[in-house]
C-alpha cells in the first residue's frame, strides 16, 4: 500500500424499497466535501427510489439500478463501478458528518499502513429506546496480527472505508452473506477476518462518524433482525473453520463458549436464558454453512 499517492474517495450506498432514506442520506453525503464521486446502487421492487432521485444533478452523484439482490452484491458492483483509491461506504438509512469524507482520508494518508477504516456509527438519542438499532461504538483503536471476539469490535459497511489495493489483494464483499443474501448476514466480519488474516490493519475511528436512524420495532421485527446477525455471523467464520484455518476455530470457539456461558449463567441464577436464541440462531448459521461450498482460493462461498 502506498501512502504517498493522492487519496481519492468513492463513495457507495446500497438502497432497496427506501425512497426516502435514500434521499435524505444522498443529500448529507451531497452537502459535504472531500470525496470524488457518490455511487448509490438501487435494487428496488418499484421506481420510487429512482423517481426520488431524479431531481439530483450534481456531478458527483450516479446512480445505477439492478435488478439483483443482496447488500454484498451491491457493494461489489458498487466498488466495480468506482474510481477512487479509497471505497467508502454507507447505508441509505445512515446520516454522514460534516467532516466524514474529509477525516477518512486524514487517516489514510497519515497512515499508510491503514487497509480499513470502521468508523463510528452513532444512534442518535431521540431513538434512543424506540427499539432495536444497530451502533457501533469500538473501544479498542486498532487490529493487527490479533482478531477481536465474535462482539462489538466488529466493523460495519454503515460506516467503513477501504483501499483499493485492499480489495484486489483479499477480494470484494462474499455475495452470499450480508442482508438480502441466502446466509442473511455476515458480510462484515468475515470482510474484517480475511483482511486481518492478511497481514493488515484494521483501523477503529470514533471520530469518523455517522448516524444511524434505521430503527426495527421491539418484538417479532427486531428478533428476526438480531437472530438473523447471529446466523449470518456464524456463517461468515464457519466458511473459513471448514477451510482448516486455526485463527478463525480460535475465533468461533470463544464466541461459541462465552455466548454458551451467559445462557449457562442465566440459568444458574434462576433468570430466563437470554442469549439462548441467538446462540440457537448461530449454530443453525453454522450448519446452514454447508449448503454451499468454499472456493479455497478466494475464500468465498459458492453454489454447489
Amino acid at each position: 500500500m502506498n501512502g504517498n499517492v493522492p487519496h481519492s474517495i468513492s463513495v457507495n450506498i446500497p438502497t432497496r424499497n427506501r425512497p426516502a432514506h435514500a434521499a435524505e442520506c444522498v443529500a448529507t453525503v451531497l452537502a459535504t466535501s472531500g470525496f470524488d464521486e457518490l455511487i448509490v446502487i438501487d435494487q428496488s421492487d418499484g421506481t420510487a427510489t429512482e423517481e426520488a432521485l431524479a431531481a439530483i444533478h450534481d456531478p458527483r452523484f450516479r446512480y445505477v439500478r439492478t435488478p439483483t439482490r443482496g447488500v454484498t452484491i451491491a457493494r461489489n458492483l458498487a466498488i466495480e463501478l468506482s474510481k477512487g483509491t479509497i471505497v467508502a461506504c454507507t447505508d441509505d438509512d445512515c446520516r454522514v458528518a460534516p467532516d466524514w469524507a474529509t477525516r477518512i482520508a486524514d487517516l489514510f494518508e497519515a497512515d499508510p499502513d491503514i487497509a480499513v477504516i470502521c468508523g463510528r456509527v452513532r444512534v442518535p438519542e431521540a431513538l434512543q429506546g424506540s427499539g432495536f438499532t444497530l451502533g457501533f461504538d469500538p473501544q479498542v483503536r486498532e487490529w493487527k496480527g490479533r482478531y477481536p471476539s465474535l462482539g462489538d469490535e466488529w466493523g460495519i459497511t454503515a460506516n467503513m472505508a477501504i483501499r483499493r489495493d485492499v480489495l484486489a489483494r483479499v477480494g470484494g464483499f462474499d455475495p452470499m452473506l450480508g442482508a438480502g443474501a441466502p446466509l442473511r448476514s455476515g458480510g462484515e466480519p468475515d470482510f474484517i477476518f480475511r483482511v486481518i488474516r492478511a497481514g493488515m490493519k484494521v483501523l477503529n475511528a470514533r471520530e469518523v462518524v455517522v448516524d444511524h436512524l434505521g430503527v426495527r420495532t421491539d418484538g417479532e421485527e427486531a428478533q428476526k433482525l438480531i437472530l438473523g446477525y447471529g446466523a449470518g455471523t456464524a456463517a461468515a467464520i464457519y466458511k473459513h473453520v471448514r477451510l482448516g484455518d486455526p485463527a478463525a476455530i480460535r475465533v468461533y470457539l470463544e464466541f461459541l463458549w462465552s455466548t454458551m456461558y451467559r445462557v449457562g449463567v442465566n440459568v444458574v441464577r434462576g433468570k430466563r436464558p437470554i442469549g439462548l436464541g441467538y446462540l440457537l440462531a448461530f449454530m443453525s448459521g453454522s450448519a446452514r454453512s454447508y449448503r454451499f461450498r468454499v472456493d479455497r482460493r478466494l475464500r468465498q462461498y459458492v453454489n454447489r
